[in-house]
């Protein structure tokens, strides 16, 4: 099973529930200077069908 996020800014991740948690962590970091719990990506992500793994800005 596949979690997914898309960040407001248009950056999606998507990929294990732990590779999610750490991607979002990551970006959060990196490109918004904020810290983002475990929790708050559980209350956001959404599960997909199987597929690619993605971790990059969407349209740019």
């Amino acid at each position: 099973m596949l979690m997914e996020v898309t960040c407001r800014c248009g950056w999606t991740t998507r990929g294990s529930k732990s590779e999610v948690i750490a991607s979002i962590q990551a970006h959060g970091r990196s490109e918004h200077q904020q810290q983002i719990t475990p929790a708050q990506v559980r209350a956001i992500w959404r599960t997909v069908a199987n597929g690619t793994k993605a971790g990059h800005r969407n349209g740019g």
